[in-house]
């Protein structure tokens, strides 16, 4: 080392980029806990009619379409409590991550089938149809998901 490299002060970098990536994290997790507690909230309205928008990607049997329209927005609205306040956040993430890559399957499932749909994203009410934006838009969300996975710390899994 020469004498002038030893006389600078440490660079604040690490300490910088950590700000960085918590600050990031805390934005995609409100983001995505907002997000999904909404759009599970509108499901819970719907009632029957988003088990009808469920059958109408012809995925699974009427059954299971019934019970998924009861069970999955309350997970939504779960996943996203646990994602806005912070609590089991790799949780809270994971879960995020398998709704919005089983989303996105469905989505283009029923794209390439070349179905005229709704996707019941944000319930029955919304009216968004199956297409390239709604695909577009939940590989965005699953991408956000996949972020708070990857930044999450899983020590301080309660915290942040």
């Amino acid at each position: 080392m020469t004498a002038a490299s030893e006389a600078l002060p440490p660079t604040p970098l690490p300490a910088t980029r950590e700000r960085l990536k918590t600050a990031v994290l805390v934005l995609l997790r409100l983001a995505l806990g907002a997000v999904l507690f909404y759009a599970g909230f509108l499901k819970l309205r719907s009632g029957y009619s988003f088990a009808e928008t469920i059958a109408n990607f012809r995925l699974m049997p009427a059954q299971a379409n019934q019970i998924l329209a009861v069970v999955l927005p309350w997970c939504e609205v779960c996943a996203g409590l646990l994602l806005f306040f912070g609590v089991w956040v790799r949780a809270g993430g994971l879960l995020a991550t398998l709704f919005f890559a089983t989303f996105t399957a469905a989505i283009l499932s029923a794209l390439a089938r070349g179905l005229d749909i709704e996707c019941g994203c944000f319930g029955t009410d919304a009216a968004t149809r199956v297409g390239l934006r709604a695909l577009v838009v939940d590989i965005l969300w699953l991408l956000a998901a996949l972020a708070v996975l990857w930044l999450q710390p899983a020590a301080r899994d309660s915290e942040t």
